[in-house]
């Protein structure tokens, strides 16, 4: 959640105090651009931790706008595990005379071997990471990665997410303050 520190709110009051409802639009435009800043540093970083699409992470991400009579806005990822063909995965395609073990790389620096898994594609289209649950053919079950929430959920990337909002936030408010002071809405 982002919200606007006392001191933001005195310093926009004070300059825009002749013009009405001035204040507040100018501090949810901050707000807002702060929030959309974070989304976006949140998806970089996570990139920088993980091996998967920027899209697949900003797609779970959603926005509530800051408004002037709530000065708050709110970044949050809501999303269930990702298949693990999302991610690094080698071969990419079915392999059916594969003798070497499946390589998957979810996390930069990690991962390896999946002893057992493979790659299948089934009767409705769907390709993904397979396991054999017991000697037989079947059943399989599918291996998953973290969900976008876990991986925006680490201290690294909350650390920096949160950094990067409060300093976007600074630099909007006080555009957004001499924005209204040389005329504009």
């Amino acid at each position: 959640m982002i919200n606007i520190r006392a001191e933001h709110m005195e310093r926009a009051d004070a300059l825009l105090r002749h013009i009405p409802g001035a204040a507040p639009k100018a501090m949810a435009r901050a707000i807002n651009r702060a929030a959309e800043s974070a989304r976006t540093e949140a998806a970089r970083k996570a990139r920088e931790e993980y091996y998967i699409k920027h899209k697949d992470i900003i797609d779970t991400i959603k926005l509530r706008r800051a408004t002037p009579g709530d000065l708050s806005a709110e970044v949050v990822s809501t999303g269930s595990v990702i298949p693990l063909t999302k991610f690094r995965v080698t071969p990419k395609s079915p392999q059916p005379k594969r003798k070497a073990p499946l390589i998957a790389r979810v996390k930069r620096g990690a991962g390896g071997p999946i002893t057992g898994a493979f790659v299948a594609r089934l009767s409705s289209g769907h390709v993904g990471v397979f396991n054999r649950v017991s000697k037989a053919r079947l059943p399989i079950v599918q291996r998953y990665g973290p969900s976008v929430p876990q991986m925006l959920g680490s201290p690294t990337v909350t650390g920096w997410v949160e950094q990067k909002a409060a300093e976007t936030l600074e630099k909007r408010l006080d555009h957004e303050i001499n924005r209204v002071l040389e005329g504009g809405k």
